[in-house]
Parts: C-alpha cells; sequence; structure tokens
C-alpha cells in the first residue's frame, strides 16, 4: 500500500463514525424481563472491552423508565461523555435518549401535534408525547460537517382501519420533512434514526426519501430497492437479517418467534443526507440472546447499526437537488388522500357518538335524580345503587364531552393544518411544472 493510499485511508476512518439506533422495549409491567434486559443492554454498551458495540452515537427508543435511564447514565457515563434523556408527554415521556463520545452543542424537542387519540388511554401514544429529538452535534473534526440527528419512534399501528393510524404517521413524516429540509439548508450532515414503525414501502418512507431527500443507508450499500414481502417471507430467517436488514418480527428473536415469516419487515432505520453523509458499512446488531436463565432476545427489535463517512465542510454540498416532481406530486396526493380520508370518515364518528354521549349523559342524569325521590320511598339500598350508577354517567359524560371538545376538534384542527402545507406545496409544484413546460 502506497503512503498516499494510507493517508487517504486514515482520513476517511477519522471522518467516519460508528452509529447504533436501537428500540429497547422498555415498556413499564408490559415488556417482560424489563430490568434484566435493559441492565444487559448497558452494560453491553459500556463495556470497554466490547470493541463490537463501541459507537461514536447511540440512539435509544423506549426509554420509559427513570430507574433504567438511571442505569444506562451510570455505566455509560465514562464511555460516552456526552449523554441526554428526552422529556415530554404525561405519562414518562417520548422514550427518547442519546448517548455520544462527541459533543453535544444543542437540543431540541418537537412533540408531534398529531399522534393518536386521547381517548385511547390503553395505548399511550398520546400520553407519552411522540416527538422528534434533534441533536447538534459538534464537529467530530476540524474539517467535517457538523452532524444533526434526528431520533423519533413514531406512532405504532394496532390493527387495521383508524386503528392502524397510518395517518398520524405519515402527518409526523411530513413534520419530519420540515426539519430536515431546513437543517440540510444551514450546512448539516442530516442523519435521521430510530424506530419509524413505517414500512419501506410505506407512504411515510416515501415522505422521508423523496419530499425529505433522505437516503436509505441500507439500501444504498445492499439493494437497489428494497425486497418485497414475498421475496423476504422467502428468504432464510438468517438471510432476512443479513440480506434484508429485518429488525423486527423475526422468528429468530424470542419475543417473535410465532410471527408469520411474511411480518418480517425493517422499521429501523437511519436515513443520510446522501451527497454529505456516506455509509461504509452496516449491519443488524443485538441478534445474540442473553445468557441463562434468561435466554431471550435484548428487545423485541433488534438494533441497527452503520458506519458512516462525513463529507468535510470544503466539500459540502448545499441541499438543492430536488426528488423529479412526478415523484413529489404523487406522493402529496397519497397524502392528501390520506388526511381527507380520515378527516371525513373518523373525525365526524369519534365526534358524534362522543358529543351524543356527552348530550345524553345530562339528561340521564336528571331523569336519575327525579328518580331516585320516588326509590327512596320503595327500598333505601336502592338509592344507593342509582347514585353509583348516576355517578358513573356522570363521569364518563364529563370525559367523553371532555374528549369531544378538546381532543378531537383539536385533531381535527392540526389535520387541517397538514393538508393546508401539503396543497401549498402541491400548488408550488403545479405552478412550478407550467411555468417549465410553457
Amino acid at each position: 500500500m502506497s503512503i498516499l493510499q494510507k493517508d487517504t485511508n486514515s482520513i476517511q476512518k477519522n471522518q467516519s463514525i460508528r452509529l447504533l439506533t436501537f428500540n429497547t422495549w422498555g415498556l413499564k409491567y408490559v415488556s417482560k424481563h424489563r430490568k434484566q434486559r435493559l441492565k444487559a443492554i448497558a452494560d453491553e454498551l459500556s463495556n470497554p472491552t466490547n470493541e463490537s458495540n463501541d459507537y461514536d452515537i447511540i440512539a435509544l427508543q423506549e426509554i420509559w423508565c427513570e430507574e433504567d435511564w438511571n442505569y444506562i447514565d451510570q455505566v455509560c457515563s465514562l464511555r460516552y461523555p456526552y449523554r441526554r434523556n428526552f422529556k415530554s408527554g404525561i405519562i414518562t415521556g417520548p422514550g427518547l435518549a442519546i448517548l455520544s463520545k462527541i459533543p453535544i452543542e444543542e437540543t431540541f424537542l418537537y412533540r408531534f401535534p398529531i399522534n393518536g387519540r386521547s381517548s385511547a388511554f390503553f395505548r399511550g401514544d398520546w400520553y407519552v408525547g411522540k416527538s422528534i429529538a434533534v441533536t447538534i452535534f459538534k464537529s467530530h473534526q476540524n474539517n467535517t460537517l457538523p452532524i444533526a440527528l434526528l431520533n423519533s419512534h413514531m406512532h405504532a399501528p394496532y390493527g387495521k382501519g383508524d386503528s392502524s393510524y397510518s395517518t398520524h404517521r405519515a402527518c409526523q413524516a411530513w413534520d419530519f420533512t420540515k426539519f430536515i429540509r431546513m437543517l440540510k439548508k444551514s450546512g448539516y450532515a442530516v442523519i435521521q434514526v430510530g424506530d419509524l414503525n413505517s414500512k419501506p414501502d410505506s407512504l411515510p418512507y416515501k415522505i422521508f426519501t423523496i419530499e425529505g431527500g433522505l437516503k436509505d443507508s441500507w439500501n444504498i450499500l445492499h439493494f437497489e430497492k428494497n425486497p418485497t414481502i414475498k421475496e423476504i417471507s422467502e428468504m432464510s430467517l438468517e438471510d432476512q437479517i443479513e440480506i434484508a436488514g429485518v429488525t423486527c418480527n423475526s422468528r429468530l428473536n424470542t419475543w417473535r418467534k410465532s410471527r408469520p415469516l411474511w411480518e418480517a419487515c425493517r422499521l429501523d432505520y437511519a436515513l443520510i443526507d446522501s451527497h454529505n453523509v456516506f455509509p461504509v458499512s452496516a449491519k443488524v446488531k443485538f441478534t445474540e440472546l442473553l445468557p441463562p436463565p434468561l435466554s431471550c432476545s435484548y428487545s423485541d427489535h433488534f438494533a441497527y447499526s452503520v458506519e458512516l463517512q462525513i463529507n468535510s465542510t470544503q466539500n459540502h454540498i448545499p441541499s438543492i437537488k430536488e426528488s423529479p416532481p412526478e415523484e413529489r406530486e404523487q406522493v402529496y396526493k397519497e397524502l392528501l388522500a390520506e388526511i381527507k380520508h380520515y378527516r371525513r370518515i373518523t373525525i365526524p364518528f369519534q365526534a358524534i357518538w362522543r358529543k351524543f354521549y356527552f348530550l345524553i349523559s345530562i339528561f340521564i342524569v336528571i331523569g336519575m335524580h327525579i328518580a331516585i325521590v320516588f326509590i327512596a320511598d320503595v327500598a333505601a339500598w336502592i338509592s344507593v345503587l342509582f347514585l353509583f350508577a348516576t355517578t358513573f354517567v356522570v363521569i364518563t359524560g364529563l370525559l367523553n364531552g371532555m374528549i369531544w371538545y378538546f381532543g378531537v376538534r383539536s385533531e381535527s384542527r392540526a389535520l387541517q393544518e397538514v393538508q393546508a402545507e401539503v396543497e401549498d406545496a402541491y400548488i408550488y409544484l403545479k405552478e412550478h411544472l407550467n411555468k417549465t413546460t410553457s
């Protein structure tokens, strides 16, 4: 090897960083062996003798228990001197955290305005305040661009129809692109990571890559295009991970071993501004099992690791290249159709029945107050039951009234705002296309 080649390799190594994104499955009372698993993850990341799990930046999701973060913060302090746990929401927070060897210059948390329904307390996405955690790092080398990392855990799907929350994730992806485009224009090396709860063929993924202009770091290294569900299901379990980069619903994960083969997918990403960030290598990590007696996977997701080379300040490429207008137009149409369908079907349904319940409960309570006078003369103990029933109707009626007046109306206005933003972008694109063709 020549001296020039050695110098070039040395520069590339200095300019590259190793990044890990990992959904740790840290739900209190729900996640099995949570304390032991989170402790094992922290011990693995903090182990100075383990070079295979040595990273420059670690983005974590589902760190929802303070005691788990306190342990991670404590044991990782030597290896990762710069750490941040983000706070938001009514319950626990968004579960987002950063560990880094690179100095953190500033942070910012953006809470999604469209993030589930307040009535879905049994799901919790709305209450934890799902967000985008933006972390600005100082240049890790004197001649490299500063890194802007956007870490998030987007709304989860819970079924079909409005339970899939596909509209919510699409709107969250739209918010994401605002930050992405702004940070790219500001001269940062932009990297978006996290459990985005969106498959590569989904609308949010299209918004990230077409409207946001980001590239999938795994695909750059492995595929010209994403493999189909059928292609992934026909792979061996090992190839699903090694070739397709599956991080979720793999049968090799002990928490997902009964899942159908066709459910194996990628939900965890490192999407990059490929003009200024270049992937060197990528791998699905934390696929091994914890030692006995647990003998289980570290999480219900596998982690995703990627080595990235960051462009120099001298070679910085400004964010001027847009995706083809036809692709952007199609994305706008899909997003508008998604929002309009939700506003036409789900919003009226939620508003009508909750408003109806609230109004009917008023008349029921009045009737029960009148009826209790006559019932008390028949049997005193029945009046006690009537009081309990009245209390139940009052409480549920007020809750549904508040959900209708504050929750559903707020969600509807937030959807209208995103729809207006997309329509503005669509109109501008059409006018631009007309000028270029005339």
